[in-house]
């Protein structure tokens, strides 16, 4: 796969105003002294993901408008972004991406990268609902859609707080809109998250969220935008359990 064709799967689920960037091959570097620190000793496999995320992230940055600057890793694993930045980066089998956004466009951006196969029998389980198979059994990928959808959910929800912030994966509700089909394809999906674990108490937020599904992969992103209220945004995240006013826009305005 061109490098063009990777950076076209990534757009194709991003708000105008984010930025992002895709290998389907790993790259050498290069990498800041700190973010070479953080994979040495590590194998090949995990070698090849952490500098290629890193290579994506840094390309994304730049596509922003962000000085070069050092991606570092938080206490759970997460990216570090620069002040002023909200991103996630993404790793499957043979496919690396990373997407950014300024934090005055959103609360929370996550992205996810599936490989188009059936899900494992004890993954499905434990965190795909009866009712949400039921209504992708047409979609393309499916299941695989469903799992990749609550991943990128959790990211965007993560960057609100961190992990208390977040809820579990089987707590994530999906619903796929009707979408196109066959390669290509690509749609919209909301994501209902009915018991915030994080400061602001019990809640039924709704999320929405855009996948594509080309060339063997199931690309999904979750952006949660600030709503036109008036309220900080710092106020807001400590917020995320607690129904607001419904959102007067969407991610993917082009006008926001």
């Amino acid at each position: 796969m061109r490098a063009e064709t990777a950076d076209v799967l990534v757009r194709a689920v991003l708000p105008p105003w984010a930025a992002g960037a895709a290998r389907a091959d790993d790259a050498a570097g290069p990498l800041f002294a700190g973010e070479r620190a953080l994979c040495a000793g590590v194998g090949p496999r995990r070698q090849g993901e952490f500098t290629t995320g890193r290579w994506c992230a840094h390309r994304a940055l730049a596509r922003l408008g962000v000085p070069p600057v050092e991606v570092g890793r938080g206490a759970r694993g997460e990216p570090l972004w620069p002040p002023g930045v909200l991103g996630s980066i993404t790793h499957c089998a043979g496919f690396r991406a990373a997407a950014v956004c300024r934090a005055h466009d959103a609360l929370g951006l996550g992205i996810d990268v599936e490989r188009d196969a059936p899900l494992p029998a004890r993954v499905r389980a434990r965190l795909i609902h009866e009712q949400e198979a039921v209504r992708v059994r047409l979609e393309p990928a499916g299941e695989r859609l469903l799992f990749s959808a609550k991943e990128a959910v959790y990211k965007a929800c993560s960057a609100l707080g961190g992990d208390s912030c977040a809820p579990p994966l089987a707590h994530i509700r999906i619903e796929v809109a009707p979408g196109g089909h066959g390669p290509g394809a690509s749609g919209r999906f909301t994501a209902r998250v009915p018991a915030a674990t994080g400061p602001g108490g019990p809640g039924r937020p709704v999320f929405e969220g855009r996948w594509h599904h080309s060339h063997g992969l199931v690309v999904t992103s979750c952006v949660i935008v600030r709503p036109d209220t008036g309220v900080p945004t710092a106020r807001l995240a400590h917020a995320v359990g607690t129904p607001g006013p419904p959102q007067t826009r969407s991610a993917w305005d082009s006008s926001t």
